[in-house]
């Protein structure tokens, strides 16, 4: 089975092209689209407001599709979600995707280099339901839009 790279470029901060930054992320292995409810993007936001520990701010340029690209799925915009768990250390970063009549749904991760990683539902929004309700067990909470 093939499988696709997100390579999400964001807005360098210089006048200078060369100066973009980028994170590439692979596709989600799941039996279906794994939806992301509208109040965990809510909440993360409201967060970011009161603590000064949890950043969020525009700043996705574009997404690149690499790789296996038979979906014909166009998405309306994009969120990057990245964190570190203060216990373990583990840097983490989720790509989120907006499709018509469907929403927001977790289209990619980082880092990859474990193959076949499956995802289920229940897994992911333990994963963010725990961010928003003990955000001090975190370090480097980013919550990047397009």
């Amino acid at each position: 089975m093939g499988y696709t790279i997100y390579k999400v470029v964001f807005k360098a901060f210089e006048q200078s092209e060369s100066k973009n930054l980028n994170l590439s992320f692979r596709s989600i292995f799941s039996e279906k689209p794994i939806s992301i409810p509208a109040r965990i993007i809510f909440e993360l936001k409201r967060l970011s407001e009161e603590r000064s520990d949890i950043i969020n701010f525009q700043n996705i340029e574009e997404v690149l599709t690499i790789g296996n690209t038979s979906s014909k799925d166009t998405h309306n915009y994009y969120i990057v979600i990245l964190f570190t768990n203060k216990s373990s250390g583990i840097k983490q970063g989720y790509l989120i995707g907006n499709l018509k009549n469907i929403g927001d749904i977790l289209i990619g991760y980082w880092p990859f280099n474990k193959e076949n990683i499956s995802f289920s539902p229940e897994i992911i929004h333990k994963e963010f339901n725990d961010i928003i309700k003990n955000p001090q067990h975190y370090n480097d909470i980013c919550l990047i839009s397009q």
